[in-house]
């Protein structure tokens, strides 16, 4: 595809925990093999933070010094990211941004033209290695471009992508069909069926399955791609993590609907339960905004 304009600025949200140091290496393997720039963004509170804690009533001087020494650790943050990317032959700007939500400050930040948010699963203080931070959760929700939520230093040199047929999965193979090339990655097409359709039409869903898969490459015009093509039978969420551990994918990629206000608190996607469950890193790539 040779696409320069597919990927050229990556939003990366730091917190200094070890997560977030490993997304800051798998930014650095993404900027340098498509030339995109990054942003590195930390959240430091603010007042009205410690307002909505119930803090208010600590004496100002307090509040001010902490703030301040808030303000001390993120920058020290930043540096040390700057200084890595600098090691790597990468540049990179800087941002300290003040809210008392991180969620909604990043959300509003990557609307501005981002094509990829880059972040760790979880904080310092939370303890499950696998499953989803508060902040993460909130962003992989609702971000209106791609995310990439790393659960380990990344390569993206084996991705697994989910294809339904649906809309939204076309722009996810899609977008993983040019990261591929940008990284020179193996790509494997998953599509899962219910598994009644295997006890009662084995032959006959299996042909489906490979019709839907073969139906999804022409749709992005890459019918000749040379790709591996599983078809699995149970609950999409839990095969999808299954076959990821098995064949040591290091990246799932998975397309998800655009979320109205209506909808905005709601989980239980697919897309949902594969990000919490799966061990691998994981793209989601948003179908658009609703309202």
């Amino acid at each position: 595809m040779g696409d320069r304009k597919f990927l050229r600025k990556i939003l990366l949200p730091i917190d200094g925990s070890a997560s977030s140091l490993m997304a800051e290496e798998t930014a650095a393997k993404i900027a340098k093999r498509t030339g995109a720039t990054i942003t590195v963004v930390h959240v430091v509170p603010d007042t009205l933070s410690y307002e909505k804690l119930d803090y208010h009533n600590l004496p100002r001087g307090l509040v001010t010094e902490f703030l301040g020494h808030a303000e001390q650790e993120a920058e020290k943050m930043i540096g040390d990211a700057q200084a890595l990317f600098l090691k790597e032959g990468l540049t990179v700007d800087a941002r300290m941004l003040r809210s008392a939500d991180p969620a909604e400050s990043i959300l509003e930040f990557q609307r501005n033209g981002y094509d990829l948010v880059v972040m760790g699963a979880h904080g310092e203080n939370e303890k499950d290695p696998y499953a989803l931070g508060s902040v993460t959760k909130k962003v992989l929700s609702h971000a209106v471009c791609p995310t990439l939520v790393v659960k380990g230093v990344c390569s993206l040199s084996d991705l697994l992508v989910c294809i339904d047929g649906s809309e939204n999965a076309i722009k996810a193979l899609d977008y993983a069909v040019k990261l591929a090339e940008k990284m020179g990655s193996r790509i494997t097409l998953l599509h899962v069926l219910d598994r009644k359709l295997q006890n009662f039409f084995p032959d006959l869903a299996k042909e489906m399955g490979e019709r839907l898969l073969s139906k999804a490459l022409d749709e992005v015009g890459e019918e000749e791609l040379k790709v591996d093509r599983r078809i699995e039978f149970g609950v999409p969420s839990d095969s999808i993590v299954e076959v990821a551990e098995k064949g040591d994918h290091d990246l799932i990629v998975l397309g998800r609907k655009g979320l109205g206000n209506v909808r905005r608190f709601l989980l239980g996607s697919v897309s949902d339960d594969v990000s919490h469950k799966a061990k691998s890193s994981v793209l989601i790539v948003p179908l658009k905004e609703t309202t």
